[in-house]
């Protein structure tokens, strides 16, 4: 089949590689082709490593083969990352379009959720949007962080110029929460408020990070308002913030399109 477009991001070290708004083009079979699977087990259809494959293509450029595969990424078992772009990234994870990818008609469990799928048999198609990280603690209790507006999950919000918005910054410890529904999540303080963290606009081009002013999340629910006076298109993350545990967070991302 012909490649499909998709949006892609990755964090390694607590810092972006490539920032959501980055398109790669992606085709079934370039993780078999760079030595990753065997090619007795590929699908048919493109997968998240084959996704990894190509960004590294574009990080790495020219010195990425599969001959030099190994010095940049390598498998740490079957199915998951031990190394990512020339670092460790034996505890990893990955989203799409947000969501945590399991198998379906797998049978859920309170305490463990649905049985995930790995980075070598999680199908994406055209217009996905995948993020990918490396875990910074060594026993992968990184939280993956979002913004809620009125109670729901939101990725991108419409906004008139002028017009403030109350958000909310929360928290999932993802590699052990990721598999579970919200309410098991929740029992198993799993997610938390992101308290005192600093919302950022982000430049799609450079990446550079710039403080929006007086949008700090409170330190008692994670809340924050915030709103721009120019129309345009907005993207917005966090830096900084704590959660449970004091453990390390992966970026929230949030597109704001605000109109005249």
């Amino acid at each position: 089949m012909d490649g499909i477009r998709v949006r892609f991001s990755a964090q390694v070290d607590g810092i972006y590689l490539l920032i959501p708004t980055t398109e790669l083009v992606v085709a079934p079979g370039e993780a078999a082709r760079y030595g990753l699977v065997d090619p007795v087990n590929q699908s048919d259809e493109p997968v998240v490593l084959d996704a990894v494959v190509e960004a590294h293509k574009l990080v790495v450029g020219s010195a990425f083969t599969p001959e030099s595969c190994p010095k940049f990424l390598q498998m740490h078992s079957r199915h998951w990352l031990g190394l990512a772009f020339g670092k460790k990234a034996f505890y990893s994870g990955f989203t799409i379009n947000g969501c945590y990818a399991y198998e379906l008609g797998s049978t859920y469990s309170v305490d463990s959720g649905y049985k995930g799928l790995p980075f070598d048999r999680a199908r994406i198609k055209d217009g996905d949007a995948i993020e990918v990280f490396a875990f910074q603690d060594s026993y992968g209790m990184d939280y993956y962080t979002y913004f809620m507006q009125d109670g729901k999950r939101v990725r991108e919000i419409d906004l008139a110029a002028g017009e403030p918005v109350t958000l909310k910054l929360e928290g999932l410890m993802y590699g052990y929460g990721g598999p579970m529904n919200r309410a098991d999540r929740k029992s198993h303080r799993l997610l938390s408020d992101v308290t005192e963290a600093q919302l950022v606009t982000v430049d799609p081009q450079t990446g550079l990070m710039l403080p929006i002013p007086d949008a700090i999340t409170d330190e008692d629910d994670g809340l924050v308002t915030i709103g721009f006076d120019e129309p345009g298109t907005y993207y917005v993350s966090a830096l900084g913030g704590e959660v449970r545990y004091n453990a390390h967070l992966v970026f929230p991302w949030l597109k704001v399109n605000v109109s005249s």
